[in-house]
């Protein structure tokens, strides 16, 4: 049995914080986020993930109740032992006995729970699962890296039937990262240790690597794609990467999210794919890397069969122009990065 993407939905957050407000405050910002978008009070990854899946079911004309099983994956899920999908499916209005996984710890955790559900329907151990993934992780303010983290989430839906984006071939990558971004257990913010060509030559090695294993195993080559997405790297080594393997600046450009809302970590490959999605043709072929710092990469070959179709008010450049600016102090408020007492 064959299953593949039958529809996608994507939350992005009112609130944006510009890269002027960083250089207000610290007199430096991140070169490649322009704003980025800002979790409210009343926001975390389980609930941007709500949205996000409830716009999928809506773009697929499905009912809830078709739904079978539900994976969940974030950096920053609110909690760190209590299954995470369960509350999603409990909000949404999912069946009792419909199957849950959360999947967590890396960027890439969001294709890993993609090809998860994937392997759930092909199975048959299900019809239909809905994949969410949400983050809004946090870096340490006194340091570089908190400029670059923004807040989102994506879904997408996974069915044998009406599949309007067939997955052909599926490649995965594991590879130790020493000092990559990471986060200690009990540790708030996310962290990076700065070592220079060595971090270069082992994401050169791992990117590429997953991406011509894909590409091999299909007798593929860059020219055989229409587009490219590559996440979890930022605007500009994902550039680099790409001509490195023979891709235009043209096949990657639309897919690049991170400098109007920031790196929103395990939400990225599946809200750079939903984009990408809302306006890709019949015929057309994807391939997506989701590259997972200190850990190794997933990549997918994708077949558009047919066009996706998406609600108007609910597509991606819908919620990018739905916003509001904070200033810094607000944006500290906000993230309880400082509170009242």
């Amino acid at each position: 049995m064959q299953a593949g993407i039958v529809s996608c939905g994507v939350y992005i957050p009112r609130l944006r914080i510009k890269r002027e407000e960083y250089q207000r405050a610290w007199g430096y910002s991140s070169r490649w986020v322009e704003e980025k978008s800002v979790a409210g009070f009343d926001e975390d990854s389980i609930t941007m993930s709500v949205e996000a899946a409830s716009n999928a079911l809506t773009n697929a004309n499905l009912d809830v109740s078709e739904i079978d099983a539900v994976y969940f994956a974030s950096t920053s899920a609110p909690y760190a032992e209590k299954q995470n999908a369960s509350t999603i499916a409990t909000a949404l209005g999912c069946k009792s006995d419909t199957a849950t996984l959360d999947t967590t710890s890396s960027i890439r955790s969001g294709t890993s729970a993609l090809l998860s559900c994937l392997d759930f329907v092909a199975s048959g151990r299900g019809r239909t699962g809905l994949v969410a993934a949400g983050d809004c992780p946090l870096g340490d303010p006194t340091g570089t890296l908190d400029h670059q983290l923004g807040a989102a989430a994506a879904a997408v839906i996974v069915g044998r039937e009406q599949a309007a984006v067939q997955v052909e071939r599926s490649f995965s990558i594991a590879g130790e990262t020493l000092g990559e971004r990471f986060r200690r257990d009990g540790q708030s913010y996310v962290t990076s240790v700065d070592l220079g060509p060595y971090h270069e030559r082992a994401v050169d090695q791992v990117v590429t690597s997953c991406m011509k294993g894909t590409m091999d195993r299909l007798h593929r080559s860059p020219k055989d794609y229409a587009w490219l997405v590559l996440q979890g790297l930022n605007d500009g080594k994902a550039m680099e990467l790409s001509k490195k393997l023979g891709f235009e600046d043209s096949k990657i450009a639309p897919s690049m999210i991170s400098a109007k809302i920031g790196d929103v970590g395990a939400a990225s490959p599946l809200l750079a794919l939903s984009k990408l999605l809302e306006s890709a043709m019949q015929g057309q072929r994807v391939i997506l890397c989701s590259y997972g710092p200190g850990g190794g990469a997933d990549a997918l070959s994708l077949s558009v069969e047919r066009e996706t179709k998406t609600v108007s008010g609910a597509a991606y450049e819908d919620y990018l122009a739905r916003k509001e600016y904070i200033d810094y102090m607000t944006y500290m408020k906000v993230r309880r990065i400082i509170a009242k007492g």
